[in-house]
């Protein structure tokens, strides 16, 4: 048995048997029986179609996806404080099936959109909430841990990322959330699976109001692929402003090293600082990712592979694996929201760390509205110009979004 491995046996076991495991007090109506659960399960519905074009400066042909996603999520009613919850995928093409590379289609002439044909269990996960303070989910499960910038689901594309394994969520300390996890299995957005023996733990404390302060420890270990093998600790701070002063900041710092079988000898860090100002319906903010990389030595450069990558670094999804030399990823941001619509617009200069090259610059550009109680249209733009890396590339994508 690892040492890891004992210190996770230990604070799972903190979790679930520190607070005596008291009752909880319930706060949904709880099923008379087995039956009456199944019975008085919630159904719901969710559909969005997505025509996403990618062009290219490169010897690709330019790629048009027109997909759609299918989910049916299943959730019984609680009976002796278990609960469970189904949820199935359906992603297909709708037309233009041959002129995008999925990465499973075999269409390799054509640039990529990620988002492979499938039908697939999405989440099979069993919920327990008799623990005072304390609810654990065993199974295939959606976990979106802070910012997503290390632990998420991906839910950008069709195809979601969900994890197999067990996590625990604690609330027994006044303003605090306590969140272990160890995942065997992860159901990946390219409609696989990836073998894992991974630790997530999360500690959030809520210090004031819109003040929060988060410490977490990720341990990454994957079988099949050591040299990705990675722990990484860190924290953030975040101060989300208050009505008199509309200023919100945030900052963090990562370290990640190798982790059980890695053979490399890494050491790399993680950086990031955000100044924001909240006017009105305005929101402005501008800021700078740094994940550090050794221009000399390849292996060293900080990765997320768990991460929801679309979220940071450009909608064009140019640097979803780090470049050896690291990146400095410098932004800037403004969006308003206005009755049911909501804009914003955002620039991206993007430089190597580890020495002086720059790798290019982009625009990402932003436009959704609610059509109805169950129907929103979203609008996309990403437009990367390089500057010696990888190529020019602009992506749109238009979206309507159903949820029933």
């Amino acid at each position: 048995m690892t040492h890891l491995t004992k210190i996770s046996i230990a604070v799972a076991g903190a979790l679930l048997l520190g607070t005596g495991m008291v009752q909880a007090e319930e706060t949904k109506e709880q099923a008379s029986s087995f039956a009456e659960s199944l019975e008085n399960t919630k159904v719901k519905w969710h559909f969005r179609y997505r025509l996403e074009d990618v062009d290219q400066d490169n010897a690709l042909e330019d790629a048009t996806a027109s997909t759609l996603l299918s989910r049916v999520t299943l959730d019984t009613q609680s009976y002796n404080d278990f609960s469970f919850k189904l949820e199935i995928d359906n992603v297909s093409a709708v037309t233009n099936r041959d002129d995008y590379n999925s990465t499973l289609n075999g269409n390799t002439d054509y640039s990529v959109v990620a988002d492979p044909e499938a039908t697939e269990i999405n989440q099979a996960a069993l919920s327990y909430s008799g623990f005072d303070n304390t609810k654990v989910i065993a199974g295939r499960q959606r976990i979106n841990l802070g910012t997503q910038r290390f632990v998420g689901g991906v839910g950008w594309r069709q195809n979601e990322q969900t994890y197999d394994g067990v996590l625990i969520s604690n609330q027994s300390i006044d303003n605090t959330n306590i969140t272990y996890a160890y995942v065997n299995n992860i159901n990946t957005i390219f409609d696989g699976n990836t073998d894992t023996r991974s630790h997530f733990v999360n500690y959030d404390w809520a210090l004031a109001d819109n003040m929060d302060l988060n410490f977490y420890g990720y341990f990454l270990d994957f079988k099949e692929a050591p040299l990705s093998s990675t722990k990484t600790i860190g924290a953030r701070f975040s101060y989300g402003g208050t009505s008199d002063l509309p200023l919100f900041f945030n900052a963090e710092y990562a370290k990640q090293s190798e982790y059980e079988e890695n053979p490399t000898d890494l050491s790399t860090d993680y950086q990031n600082l955000e100044l924001g100002y909240k006017f009105h319906n305005w929101t402005f903010a501008a800021g700078q990712e740094v994940l550090g990389g050794d221009a000399n030595i390849a292996g060293q450069a900080f990765q997320t592979p768990l991460a929801t990558k679309h979220k940071f670094q450009g909608w064009a999804d140019q640097f979803l694996v780090t470049p050896d030399a690291g990146i400095e990823d410098t932004y800037f941001s403004v969006g308003t929201s206005f009755v049911y619509s909501s804009i914003g617009i955002s620039y991206h200069d993007y430089q190597a760390d580890a020495t002086n090259q720059d790798y290019g610059s982009e625009i990402n550009m932003r436009y959704a509205t609610k059509i109805d109680e169950n129907l929103s249209f979203v609008a996309k733009l990403a437009d990367y110009s390089s500057d010696g890396f990888s190529v020019d590339t602009r992506k749109i994508w238009l979206m309507l979004v159903a949820n029933f």
